[in-house]
């Protein structure tokens, strides 16, 4: 059941990354308080268009991130101190091009750097490569389109890739669905400026452990590693042309959090408990140029 969930939160991440918008975000997640602790990431990026023209388009973000994590130590039976408060910094190319007028291509390549930073230094552990490849299959007809490809995020706490699954279909001008892995929404539009999304998506988090903890009385070095399903509802508001607003809550249906080693080995498993999800956000957008067909 538990890999039936992932599998069918992976069905349209690909989606996500096909058809993110240029511009500055902050945002916030919070996974509040359960049995074994609470989970608050924050958030802030810019991605900034090098090339942008009809047929292809590059371009250069980078983020900042830090989750925080504040543990209910009478339910782990260690101390938590070293993985309480992990950051990330991470570097990302991402370069779409029209190949013909109904088929396009979608790469990612990012460099991530994500510890608690124990001691203080960067290691080569601490150091994440993620990557995507899609291809884009438009059908004017009906106003659809396919994705496919593969994708390898350390965002989503696993340590293997997933495959990038997606049908995509515009119904009218108010609604629109996707289907797929690893996120799948349906969205309604009023006005052109309010957005109500009910959605499927997968989430995580990775991080290096960058000095030795003691789990059981003994010593071990590896990565924390959280994987969601969260299942919820969103609004978006569109506001002074190239501002948006967003809040969601929700509700995790798929919750785990390990310590692996580096051989992914389960070291420990904190066996966390479904909860309530909460996410606000705030984006200015960039032009984009490039014709890329979008029927979401």
């Amino acid at each position: 059941m538990k890999k039936a969930l992932i599998f069918l939160s992976v069905l349209a991440s690909g989606m996500a990354y096909a058809q993110e918008t240029d511009g500055v975000y902050v945002d916030a997640q919070l996974l509040p308080g359960s049995d074994v602790g609470s989970v608050l990431k924050l958030e802030a990026g810019l991605t900034v268009p090098l090339i942008n023209t009809a047929k292809e388009k590059l371009t250069l973000g980078g983020k900042v991130q830090q989750t925080a994590f504040d543990f209910v130590d009478k339910d782990v039976p260690f101390e938590t101190d070293q993985i309480e408060n992990f950051n990330s910094f991470g570097i990302k190319f991402t370069y779409q091009r029209n190949l013909s007028d109904t088929w396009a291509l979608n790469l990612m390549g990012e460099t991530q750097i994500a510890s608690n930073f124990d001691e203080n230094e960067i290691k080569t552990d601490d150091i994440f490569f993620n990557g995507l490849l899609t291809f884009d299959r438009y059908n004017d007809e009906n106003n659809s389109m396919w994705t496919f490809g593969a994708a390898y995020d350390i965002r989503y706490g696993l340590y293997y890739p997933i495959p990038v699954l997606a049908y995509t279909k515009r119904m009218d001008e108010a609604w629109a669905y996707k289907l797929g892995v690893p996120d799948s929404r349906v969205k309604y539009s009023v006005g052109g400026n309010h957005e109500f999304e009910g959605f499927a998506t997968l989430t995580g988090f990775t991080g290096n452990i960058n000095d030795d903890i003691d789990i059981y009385k003994q010593e071990y070095t590896g990565t924390l590693r959280q994987t969601n399903v969260l299942l919820g509802l969103g609004y978006t508001l569109r506001f002074w042309d190239r501002f948006k607003a967003t809040l969601e809550g929700g509700y995790t249906a798929y919750n785990q959090m390990q310590v692996r080693d580096y051989d992914n080995e389960l070291i420990y498993d904190f066996e966390m408990p479904n909860s309530f999800y909460l996410n606000v956000g705030l984006k200015y957008t960039f032009d984009s140029k490039a014709r890329v067909n979008r029927v979401y």
